[in-house]
């Protein structure tokens, strides 16, 4: 649905036609980017009851020349995460991303936005980006801050009241991003489950971490303060073959803030992780997170072995250290052999019990 429609003149003298489209995108959703994970799904409309996902699209002469997008919390606006940058090759050099992202801070900040995260690798967009009052943040990532909003991390992060606990959903998708690209805790290890490490940008391993989640594979729990920030996220994955399916490896991340509320979180994800026939969990962690390896003791996890010099932080190593907490001494097999691949299936078991082979 296209919902808004203007025009502007570029360097080269053309004229710009800008679209706003919100999902379902329809004709344009093959000429857009979008995570492979979540395309049919997020640009078919599926996620529009929790997530804004609003895509600027450039048109010379009728043909799509760029496109971008910010996705934001559908309830609360407040941050978003900015995707899928692109130029037709063909039409570079005009001005179009700097239309397109002019265009789009302003709908934002009109939507009382308070903070845009995205990333780049290129520098020529780096200056596009900083023109447009981004600053480089985590790794190839940047933020930009809405006038007035230069508090935001203190505003967000600080301890702002009692939290409550809940499954996560796609609406938290910018949430967990500022929760995982904040600098603080500063752990080596940011989600082992994705392999997200300290200077790691987390929107994809986010969507990744979704869909890994799905289909009694797992699950992710959000903690989120009054103002609606999630301050906290735990997500375990159950090991993927049958004969270990009953382990899951578990990954958290909690504000300095909100530490004493761990053992709510753990509480919380331990309960949803018996549910699903999980009977251990265990969490990898880098020896030098002093901090981390406490809250998890403090939460009856105990190391079970570490891995020397596993891992490598510019010219230092540590240890990777597994620490285990059981549930379930003997749950149920949730998923039957047949599931996995390799597994002998029904039919041939048969075969063998009646001769026929």
């Amino acid at each position: 649905m296209v919902d808004r429609t203007h025009s502007t003149r570029l360097r080269s003298g053309e004229k710009l036609l800008i679209k706003r489209h919100l999902p379902p995108l329809g004709e344009y959703a093959p000429q857009v980017g979008c995570w492979q994970l979540v395309r049919d799904d997020l640009l078919g409309g599926s996620f529009v009851d929790l997530l804004y996902t609003p895509y600027w699209i450039g048109e010379i002469g009728g043909m799509v020349v760029g496109s971008m997008s910010y996705y934001t919390p559908r309830d609360t606006r407040d941050v978003g995460v900015v995707e899928f940058v692109q130029t037709d090759e063909n039409h570079r050099r005009k001005g179009i991303a700097d239309a397109l992202m002019g265009t789009m801070i302003e709908h934002f900040l009109d939507q009382n936005g308070k903070a845009l995260y995205l990333c780049t690798a290129n520098p020529h967009a780096g200056t596009l980006y900083e023109r447009h009052g981004f600053d480089y943040f985590v790794g190839d990532g940047m933020r930009y801050l809405a006038p007035g909003a230069t508090t935001y991390d203190q505003d967000s992060f600080n301890y702002g009241g009692p939290p409550r606990i809940r499954e996560a959903h796609w609406g938290d998708l910018p949430r967990a991003s500022a929760l995982f690209n904040h600098p603080q805790p500063s752990w080596l290890v940011k989600d082992y489950i994705t392999h997200a490490f300290r200077d790691t940008r987390y929107e994809r391993h986010f969507v990744e971490l979704m869909r890994r989640s799905e289909n009694g594979k797992g699950a992710i729990l959000a903690m989120e303060n009054p103002r609606q920030t999630v301050v906290g996220l735990a997500a375990f994955e159950r090991m993927a073959s049958y004969r270990e399916q009953h382990v899951a490896t578990l990954s958290f991340r909690i504000v300095p803030a909100y530490s004493a509320a761990a053992a709510d979180l753990f509480s919380a994800t331990m309960g949803c992780a018996e549910s699903l026939g999980i009977g251990k969990l265990q969490v990898y962690a880098a020896a030098c997170d002093g901090d981390q390896i406490e809250i998890l003791e403090e939460n009856q996890f105990t190391e079970e072995t570490r891995l020397r010099d596993h891992l490598r932080n510019g010219s230092r190593f540590f240890d990777l250290v597994i620490m285990t907490r059981a549930l379930n001494s003997n749950p149920a097999p949730t998923f039957a052999r047949s599931y996995y691949y390799g597994c002998r299936q029904p039919w041939q078991e048969e075969r063998l019990r009646s001769g026929k082979h």
